[in-house]
């Protein structure tokens, strides 16, 4: 059924945005897991990571969206669990943690909400950069460049993994995954989209 979906959402796309550009694949590793991290846009950037990424993936997604009818169908097809908004649903961070923990890929979009100024990057916060380095996994930056205008196409690309698994067994202070989510993730994320960074 899943499958299914994402073959549908590739074809709704195609037919809304025109070419989809997907770069970066051979940056995908083929012998370990991963937290991929793309900016965040849109309500269409989910789905496009989902069918357009050839591989699965979990993924954080509000609460309310589950309430929703359809909406719940789908993004539970999507591989999604529910997440409160706040930053402060621990249940939701032990899912992702146990998630990586277990081997598996995850999305998450590191600046937390959607920034529609094109060209330009939200903040991003560590949420990320913590999941990811508690769970001894690694990171995959995304940047996706559109307006997702009809017949503009859709670039996205995939950056080169970065390693944070000497931080596994460190306990890295709010300043540190800070530092880390700034220069190391949304620095990369900004040269893969085209995009500023907000503030910079």
């Amino acid at each position: 059924m899943a499958n299914f979906v994402l073959s549908v959402v590739r074809g709704i796309y195609r037919l809304l945005f025109g070419k989809i550009e997907i770069c970066g694949l051979e940056n995908i590793p083929k012998d370990k897991n991963f937290l991929l991290a793309p900016n965040h846009l849109s309500n269409f950037d989910p789905p496009l990571v989902a069918a357009f990424v050839p591989v699965k993936m979990a993924y954080m997604a509000k609460a309310s969206l589950f309430k929703v009818p359809v909406v719940n169908w789908v993004i539970k097809a999507f591989g999604a669990f529910p997440v409160k908004r706040g930053g402060g649903d621990l249940a939701a961070i032990k899912t992702a943690i146990a998630i990586l923990k277990d081997g598996k890929n995850l999305v998450v979009f590191p600046e937390g909400k959607r920034v529609r100024t094109p060209g330009v990057l939200g903040e991003g916060k560590q949420g990320a950069v913590m999941i990811a380095a508690k769970a001894g996994a690694g990171i995959l930056p995304v940047g996706i460049a559109t307006r997702y205008k009809p017949f503009r196409g859709v670039k996205l690309t995939i950056g080169e993994y970065i390693d944070l698994s000497e931080y596994k067994s460190k306990r890295l202070k709010a300043e540190e995954l800070q530092t880390i989510t700034n220069d190391v993730l949304m620095q990369k994320i900004a040269e893969l989209a085209g995009a500023k960074i907000y503030g910079n």
